[in-house]
């Protein structure tokens, strides 16, 4: 049985090799400058008078919830 040495927490947040934020950082990055964009265009849409809700997000909210949920389920369900 191979035992590693236990590591601390904070210096295990910060691990890069066999993580998978080396495959998603691309990705990341991209989705970090689009949500950058939107924030300094904000006052630019509100300028035009178009106001944002909640409303959507919380329906995506509920949405994603109930996905995950079952796909919970699945991954306890017995194999056949």
């Amino acid at each position: 049985m191979i035992v590693r040495p236990q590591q601390h927490w904070l210096r295990r947040i910060f691990v890069w090799h066999g993580s998978v934020l080396s495959k998603i950082s691309s990705r990341l990055l991209l989705n970090f400058l689009f949500s950058i964009a939107v924030i300094f265009m904000l006052p630019w849409y509100t300028h035009l008078g178009i106001k944002f809700t909640l409303s959507p997000f919380s329906i995506l909210g509920v949405a994603i919830a109930i996905f995950l949920g079952f796909r919970n389920n699945a991954g306890y369900a017995p194999l056949r």
